[in-house]
């Protein structure tokens, strides 16, 4: 299975939505969110802190793990909604985060809002907010939990993360393939870029998206690292998929192909 990311515009279709939300009490803190397509198709999260934090904090946690989510989706038009006045305040640009803990938060927003075209985001009372709310509340094995949410954990604030932020699309494994086929662009060495030439001659593009030809299988769309974890996350734990091997669960996404 070969996947790139970078690619993919074909989900601009219509605005999703992402509805985050986080709390912090002396019992427990989590927070939670919900991304819905413009088709209806959602994935909701519910995520948990390894480390002391207060509401508006839970709140950016979240709000910096749907944006992910979205970058990782491609997602192209974003309405965000948030009950936390600060949060939205301070990401509009309409307040100064004076908290030194806040203030590192708008550098990883703004580098994920970045990649979005088109996002705004929004406060809500949080009656309006009250379905994030619940899922911001669930644990594993809640018997609360009657659909299929994804659990993450995190054991320390997103602020300590030593993941680089870039504006730019990222290379990978695919990028000399395309840079070849579409630009001619070839390896210095002479090695390297006749290997190049000879592999690149079951890949193709079509509408700027990298396509494999093989002889036993139709024809795969190539995706870079992010959206392969996500097709694998989806196929291990999603609504249908199951817990299995590695080789198992590697057949299995072929054949979905």
């Amino acid at each position: 299975m070969n996947i790139d990311p970078e690619a993919d515009q074909a989900i601009n279709l219509g605005a999703w939505t992402l509805k985050v939300d986080g709390s912090s009490t002396s019992e427990r803190s989590g927070a939670g969110l919900i991304l819905t397509s413009p088709e209806g198709f959602t994935i909701q999260t519910a995520i948990s802190f390894g480390f002391p934090t207060t509401n508006n904090q839970a709140e950016y946690e979240a709000l910096i793990v749907g944006l992910k989510l979205s970058r990782t989706l491609r997602v192209q038009d974003l309405n965000i909604y948030s009950n936390s006045q600060i949060v939205v305040k301070q990401t509009n640009g309409k307040y100064i985060a004076n908290d030194p803990i806040l203030a590192k938060y708008q550098a990883p927003v703004q580098s994920y809002l970045v990649s979005i075209p088109k996002h705004q985001v929004l406060q809500v009372c949080q009656e309006e907010n009250e379905e994030v709310d619940i899922v911001s509340k669930l644990v594993r094995n809640s018997s609360d939990l009657n659909c299929s949410v994804y659990f993450e954990e995190l054991q320390k604030p997103s602020i300590d993360s030593e993941e680089v932020l870039d504006i730019e699309s990222n290379q990978n494994w695919i990028t000399p393939f395309i840079n070849y086929l579409e630009k001619g662009e070839i390896p210095e060495d002479k090695g390297k870029a006749q290997r190049l030439k000879a592999k690149a001659a079951k890949f193709f593009l079509e509408k700027g998206l990298l396509y494999c030809m093989t002889f036993s299988s139709p024809i795969l769309k190539c995706i870079g690292p992010e959206e392969a974890n996500y097709c694998l996350m989806e196929v291990h734990e999603g609504v249908c998929g199951d817990h299995m091997s590695a080789k198992a669960l590697a057949h299995k996404i072929i054949r979905q192909v």
